[in-house]
């Protein structure tokens, strides 16, 4: 009687009760991968925008080139020098809204020597002619031999850039190091 009690359909209920509750759960299986599969496109989907965002914004990011010279203006004074860095861009992406005076520090001192138009402009583009920068130096003074100044820019999609640049001119000749461009906010 007991086992009679268990095939008893108010108790078990039906076959068709039972392939219902199997094809619920082989549902809620392929439901779960479906999503765990989703899950794992949209993340490598998301990837893939970091690594595209980050191409787009290094492909119209400018490259400025520095380079120095004493030659190009002679001061009244002969234990003093005029230290001209000059700035090209060195891609076809424009540099805008760049700083005319970069003086940071109390041992640089820039100054300004109007040589025409192009120094009143704040934008470089790839064949520009160059945008001096005229730093005075004391052959007295023996920090003044040190130049630290930093460049501030932007790309055409508004992302500002911060460029340090040292430079060392002494009896010796002229270095130029410039920093990697960091990404201001």
């Amino acid at each position: 009687m007991s086992l009679a009690f268990l095939f008893l359909s108010d108790t078990l209920g039906t076959v068709s009760d039972w392939l219902m509750v199997v094809v619920t759960a082989i549902t809620a299986f392929f439901l779960y991968k479906t999503l765990k599969s989703q899950k794992e496109v949209q993340h490598t989907q998301n990837e893939l925008f970091k690594i595209e965002s980050i191409r787009f914004r290094e492909s119209i990011k400018p490259l400025l080139k520095y380079s120095a010279s004493v030659d190009k203006l002679k001061p009244g004074d002969e234990s003093k020098k005029i230290l001209t860095v000059e700035v090209i861009n060195e891609t076809d992406s424009m540099a805008l809204d760049i700083s005319r005076f970069v003086s940071e520090n109390e041992q640089t001192q820039q100054i300004v020597v109007p040589t025409g138009f192009s120094d009143i402009r704040n934008h470089l583009i790839k064949g520009d002619s160059p945008m001096l920068f005229h730093f005075l130096i004391d052959s007295n003074a023996y920090a003044s031999k040190y130049i630290n100044f930093a460049l501030k820019y932007q790309d055409v999609a508004g992302t500002k850039y911060k460029q340090g640049v040292f430079c060392i001119c002494d009896n010796y000749g002229i270095e130029i190091n410039p920093f990697l461009p960091e990404v201001i906010n």
